[in-house]
């Protein structure tokens, strides 16, 4: 213990002897005038000299930092300690508003907790940020530790080696020293770095969720104070338009300015009651917006934290998906900039009203005479009121402004953390299995999760959300309106049948108009196909609208996914009629069309239902079920996707012609295949685990293939005009 104790003693020495060996700055910097002012003129020296005075300070920043490092490994069961004691000595309960403060005093005291608040909030979010600094940087210790010893150890070797007494050689033996100095001590900063880590990383969090308790605290105390400003004013108001009114109650024949005036006063009140109103909404959107924002950027801490293990287990990526789902959407478009211009005109309409005022003390009766002493007390009244009205309306519509512009930096900054959780996600989560792989159990497990589906009220919940869907006027307007949609569409449909029989009949003629007849009928076919997704969008709405039931929520999230795959297999079917789009104008064979749409029926009633329950099963308490019955129809949907391919291929449809025009070639049959293997590489990677990515890549290639198809026929119908 004793050689132990020694060894630490002598070692701890030694370094203070390396320490001690750095240069003098100033010796450094008397050197560095003397070089400037030598005859003739010395660069290099100049450079070296000032290298190493640079080396020198970057040294001095190593060392405060390490000796902070220091400070924290040693000091930190007192500075955890002391941050707990804080966190448990706030109150639950925010502070109260004294009930005798004056309009005056409320403005002052909500400008004081405004600014309070907004440095707490940053604060926050700045201790979340050293908590993401201090994750990344442990991956980066060892490299750059290795790297800071690697040039020390050519430094050493270089001073070792330099000799010479010329001023040149000096200055670049001093430039060593410097640089050997700046690394010992950039060596010891990155050791302590590195063993500190842990400690400010649980300093960071302690004092982040101390400001962000605070934060709380001080935004429900400053709600407190808006809510007793914004009813002080209403009660003023209120009293005086009670007293004038009471006034003009017992004044008979008053003169229409007079009485156009207490119109003028009431429309001034309630103005200032829904200026109110929406002041607690925007007030209330902005916390929802501030403690969405931290939920995200503590979730994309925890990810970035736990992704060096993400390779160990299933369990943590099941985990840390689950964790992102549970995150809220991107923040929908608002109208602030148009709203924030209503108050502006608004304003510049109450500042009118204010310059008004004198040439309304101008009012005379209806026969030209003076007001009389009553009228006047009246009227003097009634423009003391307004005017009290007009400059609370001004004052509110100020803040009202300044809250908008707090709002949408809020929104701004959880967009921006909602896109760095997707970057993220994508990086971390994207090639790692998402769910257990396939085993014997995996049956029992269906049938055990189809019990629990079941067993979560699964039809009383839709029928709720069927008559919430029904009796809302959101909803339900728009669902007559695609009803009646789908109505006229059957009750046209005979004369678009006409349509198509008189274009094919003249398709092979050379009339002028061949290229607007195919037009034409890409444009009625689209037409005629949009009804019936228009339904299912509006259903779909109609579902996600009813959010005290979580499952027509989810599915109503799969419905509206659908929308677009199921228009564009409507198109497709209306493309493929026999005097259709493909056969009467592009010439294509009728049985080749009819082969590719065999499989039309099982498109509609399989695969976009599947794919409406792999959706469903995704949004649906934690992707719960997305393991055993979202992974059933992934697999369902692949066979499906392989077989509707298999029939595209042998239906003979080339998706790459070579110079010639023919499809016969290896790059045709190149496409087809990977198309074609496609969903069985995905149904194995769904297997071991990976459905998520199986998921995604696969989506993405059959969107790439339809995309392609659609460019094929949009450049068969260029070349049908040119």
């Amino acid at each position: 213990m004793r050689l132990i104790i020694a060894f630490l003693m002598a070692w701890c020495l030694s370094t203070g002897a390396f320490a001690a060996t750095a240069p003098d700055a100033k010796q450094i910097t008397q050197e560095l005038e003397q070089a400037k002012a030598a005859k003739p003129a010395q660069p290099e020296a100049v450079e070296a000299l000032q290298t190493a005075l640079n080396a020198l300070e970057e040294r001095k920043g190593s060392l405060e930092r390490a000796k902070q490092y220091q400070h924290v490994i040693d000091n930190f069961p007192k500075l955890s300690a002391t941050l707990r004691a804080q966190l448990n000595n706030l109150r639950d309960e925010p502070r109260s508003v004294p009930p005798e403060m004056s309009t005056e005093a409320l403005n002052q005291e909500i400008l004081q907790v405004s600014s309070q608040l907004l440095d707490k909030t940053r604060e926050a979010q700045q201790e979340q940020e050293r908590v993401r600094e201090i994750a990344d940087s442990l991956s980066q210790l060892p490299q750059q530790q290795n790297d800071a010893r690697r040039q020390l150890n050519e430094i050493e070797r270089r001073l070792g080696a330099a000799g010479g007494s010329a001023a040149l050689s000096q200055a670049q033996s001093l430039n060593m020293q410097a640089e050997s100095a700046k690394l010992k001590a950039l060596v010891d900063e990155l050791e302590l770095a590195q063993l500190s880590a842990n400690n400010r990383q649980e300093l960071a969090r302690l004092r982040s969720e101390l400001a962000e308790k605070q934060s709380q605290q001080l935004d429900a105390y400053l709600q407190a104070l808006r809510n007793q400003l914004n009813s002080l004013r209403q009660r003023e108001a209120e009293r005086a338009l009670e007293s004038t009114e009471l006034l003009a109650e017992n004044s008979a024949g008053l003169p229409e300015g007079i009485v156009e005036q207490f119109k003028v006063n009431r429309e001034l009140s309630q103005a200032l009651n829904q200026q109110a109103q929406r002041m607690d909404l925007v007030a209330s959107q902005q916390r929802q917006a501030t403690s969405q924002t931290l939920q995200v950027r503590q979730a994309l801490n925890t990810l970035r934290e736990q992704s060096q293990w993400l390779g160990v287990s299933n369990m943590l990526g099941e985990a840390l998906r689950a964790q992102v789902a549970r995150l809220p959407e991107m923040p929908k478009p608002q109208q602030l900039d148009t709203e924030m211009a209503q108050l502006r005109v608004h304003r510049m309409r109450y500042e009118e009203l204010l310059n008004k005022q004198p040439q309304l003390r101008q009012i005379r009766q209806a026969n030209g005479q003076p007001l009389t002493a009553e009228q006047n007390q009246i009227l003097d009244a009634q423009l003391r009121t307004q005017r009290e009205l007009l400059n609370s309306l001004l004052q509110g519509g100020d803040t009202l402004i300044l809250e908008l512009t707090k709002l949408k930096v809020s929104n701004s900054q959880l967009e921006d953390a909602l896109k760095e959780v997707n970057e993220a996600t994508h990086r971390y989560l994207f090639w790692t299995a998402d769910v257990s792989p396939l085993s014997l159990s995996w049956p029992v497990d269906l049938v055990q999760d189809l019990r629990r589906l079941i067993s979560l009220d699964t039809f009383n919940q839709l029928g709720k959300a069927s008559i919430m869907m029904l009796t809302s006027k959101e909803t339900l307007l728009p669902l007559f309106g695609a009803l009646a949609l789908v109505g006229f569409s059957l009750y046209s449909r005979q004369h678009f049948n006409r349509f198509l029989e008189r274009s094919a009949s003249r398709g092979g003629t050379g009339t002028p108009d061949h290229f607007s007849r195919p037009l034409r009928t890409v444009f009625w076919s689209i037409l005629v196909a949009s009804p019936l997704p228009v339904l299912w969008a509006t259903l779909g709405y109609g579902l996600q609208e009813a959010w005290p039931y979580p499952l027509a929520v989810a599915i109503g999230d799969g419905v509206t996914a659908t929308v677009p795959l199921l228009w564009v297999v409507m198109i497709c079917a209306a493309f493929a009629r026999p005097n259709g789009l493909f056969v009467a104008h592009f010439g294509w064979p009728r049985n080749r069309v009819a082969k590719a749409m065999r499989y039309y029926l099982m498109s509609i009633g399989l695969i976009v239902p599947l794919i409406m329950a792999v959706i469903m099963f995704d949004n649906l308490n934690d992707r719960e079920f997305s393991g055993s019955l979202g992974r059933l129809c992934f697999i369902l949907i692949c066979g499906a996707l392989a077989l509707v391919t298999l029939s595209l291929k042998k239906a003979g449809i080339p998706l790459y012609l070579d110079k010639e025009g023919n499809g016969d070639n290896m790059v045709n049959s190149l496409l087809w295949n990977m198309l074609m293997g496609a969903p069985l590489i995905a149904i194995l990677a769904a297997a071991v685990g990976y459905l998520a990515p199986a998921q995604a890549l696969l989506a993405r290639l059959e969107a790439a293939g339809a995309i392609w198809g659609l460019g094929r026929v949009v450049g068969r119908v260029r070349r049908r005009g040119g």
